[in-house]
């Protein structure tokens, strides 16, 4: 597990905010102590909480929405955050504005190394009073209506674990693989949202990720997704799609994680690590790293010394508005087609064999897989 990772470069010098205490963390080039350090990154998320103006409805009835929780720093943070949101409301008037679900996607059937399900039992006795906490797999979209149809699914013994693996498989790159299990996780989420009786999902991601996201969508072909990726607004998939950490660098949140909660709760973030999955060498030659990957490592060692840069990226991305929000929708991600996928064969011959309900990243993601039943559904 990684160390502490203060930043101590202020030490000696005075808190910005009390002007009392000494300040050993610091925000936004300024020195902060640890408890105002706490106040400053607490009320970003409480204060973008509180613009969404969550109520009940006009039949008193009390908004549900769905945190999905990898165990990363970004969402175990969120879970904080909106659990002491919850308590104090419980407090002040007795009951909540919102209720809450959790939820955890095993994400083994893609990498074995991935955190076990089992760790949600931990997270739920850290946050007793959280809300309901719901663990779910992958593979489990082949059991929803709206899910993955998979050619043979049920027939010759396959099971949903053995089909996953197959159809990810049949696709010709590792960004491709990671673009498509993003897709199904994504649809799963909002699958178990419904189910759930949920109006929204809280997503975990932060300015770093969202940044992220604007360049690494845009450069497989999704960027006519981004006013629903990055954005707070109603989804296509019929729910509302809001990101609470929006206006918090993840690297502040690595400091809060470790240092300045109560008990930490980076322990309780198992899929972090300090370390890159890819080395600086494997990343300047592309060699088995992905889009995604890339522009990860990219934003987290921009942040550090160029945060302005990351938030306007992020500034820009919010300024995209869609075409056409009223299109089909892409039978494979779902989001409405951007008509940029018809007829498009990327190099290969035209055989006038392209899906006409593709959009342009699915038709991307898809050109030069192995036959199998795409789209998925």
């Amino acid at each position: 597990m990684p160390g502490p990772i203060t930043d101590t470069s202020s030490a000696t010098q005075q808190c910005k905010r009390c002007k009392e205490n000494e300040g050993p963390y610091t925000l936004r080039g300024d020195a902060h102590c640890r408890d105002c350090f706490d106040y400053y990154i607490r009320s970003k998320c409480v204060k973008r909480m509180e613009s969404y103006k969550i109520r009940p409805d006009d039949n008193k009835q009390i908004p549900a929405f769905l945190l999905p929780i990898s165990f990363g720093i970004s969402s175990t943070a969120l879970l904080y955050f909106i659990n002491a949101q919850l308590q104090g409301q419980r407090q002040k008037v007795t009951r909540t504005r919102y209720k809450l679900k959790i939820l955890h996607v095993d994400e083994t059937v893609l990498d074995p190394s991935s955190p076990p399900a089992d760790h949600l039992a931990k997270v739920q006795e850290r946050f007793p009073e959280a809300g309901d906490f719901i663990s779910a797999k992958l593979e489990d979209i082949y059991n929803f209506p709206d899910g993955a149809q998979i050619e043979g699914l049920g027939e010759g013994g396959d099971s949903n674990t053995e089909s996953m693996r197959a159809q990810l498989s049949a696709l010709p790159s590792p960004t491709s693989r990671e673009d498509m299990a993003g897709i199904i996780r994504t649809r799963l989420i909002v699958a178990i949202a419904k189910r759930e009786g949920c109006g929204g999902i809280l997503w975990g991601d932060t300015t770093t990720r969202l940044a992220d996201k604007v360049m690494a969508e845009a450069a497989k072909g999704r960027g006519f997704s981004l006013p629903w990726q990055i954005s707070d607004s109603k989804s296509p998939y019929g729910l509302t799609f809001l990101h609470p950490l929006r206006d918090v660098f993840k690297k502040e949140l690595i400091i809060y994680v470790s240092e300045i909660t109560e008990p930490p709760l980076l322990p309780l973030c198992i899929a972090y690590s300090s370390q890159p999955k890819h080395s600086a060498a494997a990343a300047t030659s592309g060699r088995n790293i992905t889009v995604g990957e890339l522009l990860t490592q990219y934003f987290e060692n921009m942040e550090i010394q160029y945060p302005s840069t990351v938030m306007n990226v992020v500034r820009m991305g919010d300024k995209l508005k869609p075409a056409n929000p009223e299109a089909a929708p892409c039978t494979i991600c779902g989001l409405p087609v951007d008509g940029g996928g018809n007829g498009l064969t990327l190099g290969a011959e035209d055989d006038g064999e392209a899906p006409s309900m593709l959009c342009y990243g699915c038709v991307r993601a898809t050109h030069g897989a192995v036959q199998h039943s795409w789209p998925m559904s």
